[in-house]
């Protein structure tokens, strides 16, 4: 779950550190002097492969302490100021802190960081990694400014792999922070008043073979205020490359931007050189790199301007670096750097009728508990599920809930629960009852970051037919935030999650339908890979499973963030293309139209640890093809939002519905319907009720969207339930299905009567929701005839297609109108 951030060197240049430190170490027991089996006020830290813990020899004398990690299979091992109020730094909204710890090691490590808030401690970044080293070497870095709400911080080497790392002499200072821009001006130093050799907050960089000379000047424009100076840089002896004076990449000096502005970016400048541009670098949660060049502006022997305007700045880029680059011998002077946001450009909201955008409404009854987990009952019913609900107190008193809710009556019917199934796994088998796996044996401790739940092995499953839950065997192994996905033959794969001891387990688990019970760990294919919490794993119609890359907490998982998986052979093998995949956090996805297709579409998403802005970006997979890859779909409308709930509609559309930029909070206005035929999205009107986390949305078999719960920061619960009826419910007289099978089989032909001219059959899955995950979820056309007024459709033979269990059957007319559904049992 760790979220990893890599700081990348500009071109050419020396990496920046921020600016002087100031004050007292802050970091108690430095040295490690102090504490029998482990230094005081430090924790040994970590999750997945173990370490063991020893004392060795000093820096210059005392002790060190090293940690050896043997058989590498996950996660990590560090050591950490511990996290309490007497041990860990306290620091200051808004302040930059250098930060070092010498160490040696036999592989590269990670400078890792933590935060605490309010809410508690969590993961906050790494500030890049620092390579092996047989002696003794400083690994340091420096902050990003302290955000609002946090009072400490914790910080440590993390090593990964399989080998020793030895580290002593902690540090932590404040610095002197660079003062700030004027009003709406973005740049800081932007004159070059400060700062020698190299105006403060700037860097001298560049690439290639060339000779360059970089010095300040007073030549300045006349209309430059007082004090102002620029720099001259000089090329000769030039092959290839380029030089440039660029804002420094440290915090607080690089210009930090929004996803979706435009920037206007300028340039005083002389250049007696015919080769200059005007360059961009980006920073994202990858680190720095090239963006664009925005402009050439011509040589010139008196001051001009360089200007431009950014495109639109992509999801994930927080920061700009950008400068005029000259490529060729001559001189080039520049001072008055300065950018801007441009005005904005938000689309506006959408308009139309009913008809055209559909409709929302809120039910005027509220839930009686704070549903985290919605399951569509093949009655039409919902089994709304909150466990604790994410409440410690009612976690502590042993009060858990579930409900049954009757759409069509307004009623609910209290369902006694009996373990904590927060943060389960869930789904439909095969005869319509549901599986609830895992959950929460464990809220965090008052020292423990806020998502060290433990895991719990209990299993029941729900029989609508008594609203009753019924005890199973417990699963193999705990999981708190499981995946469950429904296999060809009716048994259900599940895996990711964490277990007894709040780390990422790597267990696979299988629940055998036909026994109702969960298989010994050695009678499943294990990979013994961490697939995160809450995994979109999709089942394919070859058998093979496809992870779409969308996720809980923070940044996806290494590689590409998308996989192929055997389950069978436990082979996985990346899929390239997603973009942003450590910007997935609480994406929704779905298998888009008819299964048929194989496409996969992954929506939105944030960094809930990070906590940086949420994106747009749609990615699309055709599984179809040999070596599939994901391609760029377009853009969700409006800004980037994770919590993204995402489904079919009956029309072979989808709805993506509700979600908020940041980590529960800034909640996204927007509702959009994807339509596959225009690979294009329309804006609707949003859902009335901002949602953002344990947040669910439920196709209803009236074709109707049932939208459930949010559960922001402050850790409150909004118990209103939202409906939407998209523009099919207002288009005139509907299909319907006056007679059809209450069962059928594979490869079989089933007659339907029907009303309205026909043009196509189909049969979803019911949804069981939780987190923006349901991967069980599916459309799957019905190849039909018609003949007189009877339609003959033929169910697929394929179970990989349609797993057996509860479908809901509707038929499309000739206008795209999708009838009720009719339920059909698939075996």
């Amino acid at each position: 779950m760790a979220c990893v951030l890599t700081i990348f060197a500009l071109p050419a240049s020396d990496p920046v550190v921020a600016a002087d430190s100031t004050g007292p170490n802050l970091v108690q027991n430095p040295s490690l002097e102090t504490g029998t089996n482990f230094p005081d006020c430090f924790q040994a830290s970590g999750y997945g492969t173990p370490g063991t813990w020893t004392f060795t020899p000093g820096r210059v004398g005392g002790r060190s302490l090293t940690v050896t990690v043997t058989s590498y299979a996950s996660g990590d091992r560090k050591a950490l100021q511990k996290e309490s109020s007497g041990c860990a730094p306290a620091v200051t909204p808004g302040q930059v802190y250098n930060l070092g710890v010498w160490y040696q090691s036999t592989v590269s490590v990670a400078i890792t960081t933590f935060r605490h808030t309010s809410s508690g401690w969590s993961y906050w970044g790494d500030l890049g990694s620092v390579p092996a080293s047989g002696t003794w070497a400083e690994a340091k870095a420096a902050t990003p400014a302290i955000p609002a709400g946090t009072d400490q911080i914790s910080f440590g080497l993390s090593i990964a792999a399989s080998g020793s790392l030895t580290t002593d002499d902690y540090s932590l200072f404040a610095t002197t922070t660079p003062a700030p821009p004027p009003t709406g001006e973005l740049v800081v130093n932007g004159n070059l008043t400060t700062g020698s050799p190299v105006p403060d907050c700037f860097i001298s960089a560049g690439w290639g073979t060339r000779t360059v000379t970089g010095s300040l000047t007073a030549d300045v424009p006349a209309t430059a205020p007082a004090g102002a100076r620029s720099y001259a840089m000089t090329v000769s002896n030039y092959s290839n490359g380029d030089a440039k004076l660029l804002e420094a990449e440290t915090p607080g000096c690089a210009p930090a931007v929004k996803a979706g502005s435009k920037y206007t970016i300028s340039i005083d400048y002389k250049s007696s050189s015919a080769k200059n541009s005007v360059t961009v670098f980006s920073h994202t949660a990858a680190g720095w790199g090239y963006w664009t060049d925005l402009a050439q502006p011509a040589a010139t022997d008196a001051w001009a301007v360089a200007s431009a305007t950014t495109p639109a700045i992509p999801d994930g880029v927080d920061a700009l670096s950008f400068g005029l680059s000259v490529s060729a011998n001559g001189t080039l002077t520049t001072t008055n750097y300065s950018m801007k946001e441009a005005a904005s450009t938000q689309p506006p909201p959408p308009t139309g009728t009913p008809a055209q955008i559909g409709s929302w409404q809120v039910l005027n009854a509220p839930m009686p508990l704070r549903s985290i987990h919605s399951t569509l009952l093949s009655d039409g019913r919902l089994l709304l599920i909150a466990g604790s609900g994410n409440d410690g107190a009612a976690f502590a008193a042993g009060t858990f809930k579930a409900s049954v809710w009757d759409p069509t009556a307004g009623t609910f019917t209290d369902v006694p629960v009996p373990y904590d199934m927060f943060c389960a796994g869930h789904v439909t088998l095969r005869d319509g009852k549901v599986l609830i796996g895992g959950g929460t044996a464990a809220f965090p401790t008052a020292d423990s970051g806020p998502t060290t739940f433990k895991g719990s092995k209990a299993s029941y499953y729900f029989d609508p037919k008594d609203n009753n839950f019924h005890q199973l065997a417990d699963m193999a192994g705990a999981h708190w935030y499981p995946t469950m996905t429904k296999l060809g033959n009716g048994d259900i794969w599940s895996a990711g999650g964490l277990n007894e001891n709040a780390e990422g387990t790597v267990l696979t688990e299988m629940f055998q339908s036909s026994s109702m019970s969960w298989l010994p760990s050695g009678n499943v294919p294990q990979t013994w890979s961490f697939w995160g919490t809450y995994p979109h794993m999709y089942l394919l119609s070859d058998g093979r499973m496809f992870y779409a890359g969308a996720h809980t907490f923070g940044n996806g998982l290494p590689g590409t963030g998308a996989s192929l998986y055997d389950w069978k052979s436990a082979q996985i093998w990346d899929v390239s293309g997603l973009r942003q995949k450590d910007l997935r956090d609480q994406a929704g996805s779905v298998l888009v139209g008819p299964a048929q297709d194989q496409r996969v579409m992954i929506v939105g998403g944030g960094n809930t640890e990070t906590n940086a802005d949420a994106i747009s970006l749609v990615d699309i997979i055709d599984l179809k093809q040999a070596n599939p890859v994901y391609v760029p779909g377009p853009d969700l409308p409006g800004p980037g939002k994770a919590y993204v709930n995402v489904l079919n509609l009956p029309d072979r559309t989808v709805l993506a519905a509700d979600g908020a930029q940041h980590n529960r909070s800034d909640n996204v206005l927007t509702a959009a319907i994807y339509q596959p035929s225009t690979n294009s999205w329309l804006s609707i009107g949003p859902d009335p009720v901002g949602r953002n986390y344990h947040s669910s949305a439920i196709l209803l078999p009236d074709g109707r969207v049932a939208v459930l719960g949010t559960n922001p920061l402050d850790n409150s619960f909004d118990f209103r339930i939202s409906v939407y009826s998209p523009p099919y419910m207002f288009n005139g007289t509907r299909p319907t299905v006056t007679a059809a099978p209450g069962s059928a089989t594979y490869g079989q032909q089933i007659s339907l009567q029907t009303t309205g001219t026909i043009k196509a059959a189909q049969l979803m899955s019911p949804m069981s929701a939780t987190h923006q995950t349901d991967t069980n979820a599916r459309l799957v056309d019905l190849p039909m005839t018609i003949s007189g007024g009877t339609v003959n459709a033929t169910i697929p033979n394929n179970p990989n297609m349609l797993p057996p269990g509860p479908y809901m059957l509707t038929v499309l007319d000739a206008n795209n109108l999708p009838s009720i559904a009719k339920w059909v049992w698939i075996s």
